[in-house]
């Protein structure tokens, strides 16, 4: 299977969003009433216990408790199909459901979750948060013929920082220490790997979402909005521009 990185649209003519900062806003108030539980798994966690709130973003049951409320559509925004905003998922409405629905996918769930029209202040109750598991690659990556890079922890624990990485527990142990994972610049799967997952994302070892050839064909068939994919060539000649870190993926 042939894979893509997915993220969202930034096209005004598509999205609407003149800004780039997204179709999404939230209603600070009813944020503070009622998502109270997100912003501590998502923020207050990660400060007070770095090493141990990951696990809480490992399954959608424990990081979507429940819909999130006063998300605000911006004045302009487009309603598009796919709405890439979120920490972790995205929404998506019906016409992208009933597609997901019908692929090969990680544990996940939809959860309905109403946005608030800035414009008008009407309720909009047509899209779903797209919930889904993380992978550790604990039981699907051969960390042995893997390759990592350790730019970030050179920079700030010393040129000379480096750990050999032979297994799950190996790389474990690097973010233990040092409170940040080493990125994967190549990320070898072995035979455990579901090579008919359609789309899939890791905990640590990529920041990328990737979504399958197959899936991105059906999204492109029926005239899906508000996304944007990049191949993995590209991706890699936009990541020597940048000097971002590029993930190249093996299948054994």
């Amino acid at each position: 299977m042939k894979y893509y990185i997915l993220s969202k649209d930034v096209e005004p003519k598509i999205v609407g969003v003149k800004d780039g900062g997204g179709q999404l806003g939230v209603d600070s108030r009813l944020d503070k009433i009622h998502n109270e539980w997100y912003n501590d798994i998502f923020f207050k966690l990660p400060q007070e216990d770095k090493k141990n709130a990951w696990k809480l973003k490992l399954k959608h049951e424990t990081y979507a408790l429940k819909p999130l409320e006063g998300l605000v559509l911006k004045k302009g925004a487009k309603k598009t199909d796919y709405i890439g905003e979120g920490l972790l998922g995205f929404y998506v409405n019906e016409k992208l459901k009933t597609i997901l629905e019908s692929s090969h996918l990680p544990n996940h769930r939809f959860i309905k979750t109403p946005f608030i029209e800035e414009k008008t202040g009407k309720i909009l109750d047509e899209y779903w948060r797209f919930v889904h598991d993380l992978e550790t690659g604990e039981e699907i990556v051969d960390f042995e013929k893997s390759e990592f890079n350790f730019k970030y922890h050179k920079r700030n624990f010393g040129e000379d920082f480096y750990r050999e990485v032979n297994s799950y527990e190996d790389y474990m142990n690097v973010f233990y220490e040092t409170g940040t994972a080493p990125l994967v610049t190549k990320l070898v799967f072995n035979k455990n790997f579901d090579r008919e997952l359609d789309f899939f994302k890791t905990i640590f070892l990529s920041p990328r979402t990737y979504i399958s050839e197959r899936l991105l064909n059906r999204m492109q068939e029926a005239g899906i909005t508000g996304y944007s994919v990049m191949t993995l060539e590209k991706d890699k000649m936009r990541s020597e521009v940048l000097g971002d870190v590029h993930t190249e993926l093996v299948f054994e």
